[in-house]
């Protein structure tokens, strides 16, 4: 099986290898648990390790905004942008009614989402996609069996493209993963990230599903610095 760099120290050891080729991965937590930055060092290995351009589609923050957060962990989008390795699209700001003068836009539209991935993956050979959120894309929507209908829609596009594609999920605090129902099953692999509230704090994640990949499942240490991102493998959580 072809493996993709995860673009996290320590967790290509955890699955093996990497991310499974061409497959859509869910990631999932809640607020504040860094689920945009871990998707973003996915897109940005690729790049700039693995020659593989990427396409970033925010629906909950604007991309300014994004870019900002980005240079403290040392990843300059913009020139990434400028380069034509990596495109992003703005799909927050006709969500949030805004004005915006970015270069790619999109409406909160699983169709149109679609048809502007396809083309780009096409026009800047994309090998890797983050869609950040599809929490976003489904509380647009009002009927209940629409949100989960289009969520597979677009995870069964995604799946058949010549791409690997991280979709990030927003859960509750100690919720289920399938907010609406179908995100954890429809995708062939699950990983949760977490931050806990504890007396210094700590983030952790764990990989719940990853289909034909043996891994290790247990709630890991996950660290996010100026230095990067880091999963421990072989380290042992504690409560604090």
């Amino acid at each position: 099986m072809q493996r993709v760099s995860t673009g996290i120290f320590g967790l290509n050891e955890v699955l093996g290898g990497g991310y499974p080729a061409e497959r859509t991965i869910l990631v999932a937590g809640p607020a504040g648990a860094g689920k945009s930055t871990f998707a973003l060092a996915f897109l940005v290995d690729g790049v700039l390790r693995e020659d593989e351009p990427g396409i970033y589609v925010s629906f909950d923050e604007t991309l300014d905004n994004v870019r900002a957060d980005a240079l403290s962990f040392g990843w300059n989008l913009a020139e990434l942008e400028s380069e034509g390795r990596l495109a992003m699209v703005d799909g927050f700001s006709r969500r949030a009614g805004v004005q915006s003068n970015e270069k790619y836009q999109c409406k909160l539209e699983i169709d149109e989402v679609i048809t502007m991935l396809i083309s780009l993956i096409d026009n800047i050979g994309a090998e890797r996609v983050v869609i950040d959120s599809i929490t976003a894309l489904a509380l647009g929507l009002d009927d209940e069996v629409l949100q989960r209908k289009e969520i597979l829609k677009l995870s069964a596009v995604m799946s058949s493209l010549t791409c690997t594609t991280l979709m990030v999920s927003e859960m509750k605090e100690d919720a289920e993963i399938s907010r609406f129902g179908v995100e954890e099953f429809m995708a062939q692999g699950v990983i949760v990230v977490k931050y806990v509230f504890a007396k210094s704090g700590r983030r952790t994640l764990q990989v719940r599903k990853m289909r034909g990949v043996k891994h290790n499942m247990t709630e890991l240490p996950f660290i996010m610095s100026s230095k990067g991102l880091q999963v421990f493998p072989e380290e042992t959580l504690y409560d604090l």
